[in-house]
Order: C-alpha cells, then sequence, then structure tokens
C-alpha cells in the first residue's frame, strides 16, 4: 500500500507581508514608490469636479485612446480604440482582465501556466470553474519546444477540463524571466498548431534592462487574432489601489470578456480613468528614467545579495530579483523566517510559486521600494548573514 502524497503547503504572500515591518518588506510584487504628481493633481481636480459616476464597461473613451497610442509606440500594434466591437478596454487592474477571460472563455475547460508562476493565474481560473495546469521550466528556466508540444496535445486531447489557452508572462513574476524571440516563437507555434488561445501578461513589459527585447507575442506572425494581451498601471506609475489595466485583442476576443467585466464590477473608477488619461503619454521619456530608475536598483541589490553569498538569476528584467539563497541553506521558507525574526527583513520563498520542489531553495524579492527601504534592508542583511 503506497503513502498518500502529501500536500505541499505553500507559503501565504500576504500573511509574510503583514509579518514584516515596512522599512524590511520586500515581499509582496507592488511598488511602494510615489505616485506622479502630475496625476495626483489631475485625480484630484477630476474628483473635486464631482466627474464621480458610472462610466462604460470598456473604460473611458479618453484613457483608450491614449493606450492605443501606448500600444502603438511601444509594442508596434495598431489597436483602433474606436472599433466595434471593442479591441481595447479598461479593466479593474490586470486580475480585472483576468478574471473577465476566465469568465468568458476558460469555465470547464483549462489553461497552462510555466513553473515558477504568478500564482494569481491560478487562482482567477479555480476560482471560475477551469483548471490550471502546469509546465515546468528547467532549471536555467528554459524549455525545449516538443516537450511543450507534448505536454499541450496531452491536454487537449482529453475530455474533461480540455486545453483552451496557454498563459505567457513575460517579463514573468516572479523570475523576471524576458522570453526569447525563439522561445515566444515556440510557444507560438505550438498554439497555432493546437489551436489555442494565447492569454500574454505583459505587466512588467517597461522594466526590461537584458539582452532579449520585450516581444508582444501578439506582433508575431499569425499570432494577433488568437492572442489576449492583459496589462496594468498599477505597478509602472505606482497605483496599485486605484486598480486600473487593460486587455487588447481581436475584437470578437474581446467582447464577451467586456460582457463579463460589466456584470462583474460594473466599470473601472471613472474619476481615476479620466485622470490617468491626461498624463499617460504626457512624457515621452516616461518609461525609459522608469527602467533607467529600477536598473539601478537592481544592480545595487544584486551586487549586495552576491556578496552575502545568494545566486543571482540574470532575469533580464528588474521589478524582481530571483535568487538561490547563501548555499549553507535549502529551505527558504525556513530561511526566510529566520531573516524576518533575526533582521526584520521579508522575501518570499520559492515554493510559494511552484508544486515541485526545484525551487524550495529560491526567493523572489521585490526592490520597487525607496532606495532608503533598500539600503536599510541590505544593511539588516549583512548583520545577519556575514
Amino acid at each position: 500500500m503506497t503513502e498518500a502524497k502529501v500536500k505541499k503547503v505553500k507559503p501565504d504572500i500576504r500573511a509574510i507581508t503583514r509579518l514584516v515591518p515596512p522599512s524590511g518588506n520586500l515581499v509582496q510584487g507592488q511598488s511602494e514608490l510615489p505616485i506622479d504628481p502630475r496625476l495626483a493633481e489631475e485625480a484630484a481636480a477630476i474628483i473635486a469636479a464631482s466627474q464621480n459616476h458610472y462610466g462604460g464597461s470598456e473604460g473611458d473613451s479618453n484613457l483608450r485612446k491614449a493606450v492605443a497610442e501606448k500600444i502603438k509606440k511601444y509594442n508596434g500594434i495598431e489597436v483602433d480604440p474606436a472599433a466595434t466591437p471593442f479591441e481595447l478596454m479598461i479593466t479593474n487592474g490586470g486580475t480585472g482582465a483576468l478574471i473577465g477571460i476566465a469568465q468568458a472563455y476558460l469555465r470547464g475547460r483549462s489553461a497552462l501556466v510555466f513553473e515558477p508562476y504568478y500564482p494569481y493565474h491560478r487562482r482567477i481560473l479555480e476560482e471560475f470553474g477551469a483548471k490550471n495546469e502546469t509546465f515546468e521550466l528547467n532549471a536555467d528556466l528554459t524549455f525545449e519546444k516538443d516537450a511543450l508540444y507534448a505536454r499541450c496535445k496531452e491536454l487537449a486531447d482529453r475530455t474533461e477540463f480540455p486545453l483552451k489557452a496557454i498563459i505567457v508572462c513575460s517579463p514573468a513574476n516572479p523570475t523576471g524571466k524576458v522570453l526569447s524571440q525563439t522561445e515566444l516563437e515556440a510557444i507560438a507555434d505550438v498554439a497555432k498548431e493546437l489551436d489555442l488561445l494565447v492569454i500574454s501578461d505583459e505587466v512588467y513589459e517597461h522594466y526590461v534592462v537584458g539582452e532579449h527585447p520585450h516581444t508582444p507575442i501578439a506582433s508575431l506572425p499569425d499570432m494577433r487574432d488568437r492572442t489576449i494581451t492583459v496589462n496594468s498601471f498599477s505597478k509602472s506609475w505606482n497605483i496599485s489601489g486605484w486598480r486600473l489595466g487593460y486587455a487588447f485583442g481581436k475584437g470578437d476576443l474581446i467582447a464577451p470578456i467586456n460582457n463579463a467585466a460589466n456584470v462583474i464590477y460594473v466599470c473601472p473608477a471613472t474619476p481615476l480613468q479620466a485622470a490617468l488619461s491626461r498624463v499617460l503619454m504626457a512624457d515621452d521619456d516616461y518609461y525609459t528614467k522608469l527602467r533607467d530608475k529600477f536598473d539601478a536598483k537592481r544592480r545595487t541589490f544584486s551586487e549586495g545579495l552576491g556578496d552575502l553569498g545568494f545566486e543571482i538569476y540574470r532575469s533580464g528584467s528588474a521589478f524582481y530579483i530571483w535568487a538561490r539563497i547563501p548555499k549553507e541553506y535549502n529551505d527558504a521558507i525556513s530561511f526566510n523566517e529566520m531573516l524576518m525574526r533575526d533582521a526584520g527583513v521579508g522575501m518570499t520563498p520559492g515554493s510559494a510559486f511552484a508544486d515541485s520542489d526545484l525551487w524550495d531553495a529560491h526567493v523572489r524579492i521585490c526592490i520597487a521600494r525607496e532606495d532608503h527601504i533598500l539600503d536599510g534592508a541590505m544593511e539588516k542583511l549583512r548583520a545577519t548573514l556575514s
């Protein structure tokens, strides 16, 4: 008689966050940098003018125009904000878009995520009657196209919860990995061969600093018609509490998502959308300055971690650091508990993002913090680990 496999207990990211003082919180994946003053001024003025009522479920027309301009400039993709059915909609954060996709397309179906995965990609599916399936990346966070095809074919052919979509996240949460052109083309080929949707989460596109540029998978040949791209302003504009994001794709793909959004949350916050529409494309250098600021944080903090024995994964992006903890430790959960107790600094254990044991000695570190917070956290780590 074989023993039943014990279900792996995953670290709770939000619970860990509550146990760490703000001065040592490198846990939760949100930017804690200050809001852009121009954006704050616009929001205050619009709210004071009583522009605080319902809007369309598809989002503010001016913001959709600004987002279409952004997509054209940074992604090289033409989106018509006036098209019917809508090719672009504003959502309640990237999460709102993912919920709409799950409701519209994935009930009774499954979607594939690459492991290590973003936990909400999985949780949203499970909450909306879908099933999550994982495809484990190799130890160097790469994959073989043939293996991906075989896994997807197996899932697509089954009767219960057949595979409907592949979820792509590049740059990835938690690892920061930027998928190469070759990797994206491999995913695209599998999706076309098996007639799958691709859900592309591109929230971290403006933090790319490595050799591989950010390439939207929708821009690849024959992928526009089967790709739904999800993005968010939460990270890049330091407004995670505003809950503003967007989704775009072929009109007949977006329309069912908009129908779901209308029922689930009616509309995104109208005054906040109006404020963002006024500043989103006002500064040509905004995203360049954002990237350079985070690259400096990444370089400085990575160097300090390296001196303490961490092995840093060179992800190609700069919102998160993915690292193997010092060699004398093998369990990131107990290692993190020690850091919280002795240093007042917390990270996220790698097992929060995986079903396998492969990443148990890894951590995700969020560096979207003020420099003085990062400097103070590093001093505490040195005092504890040196």
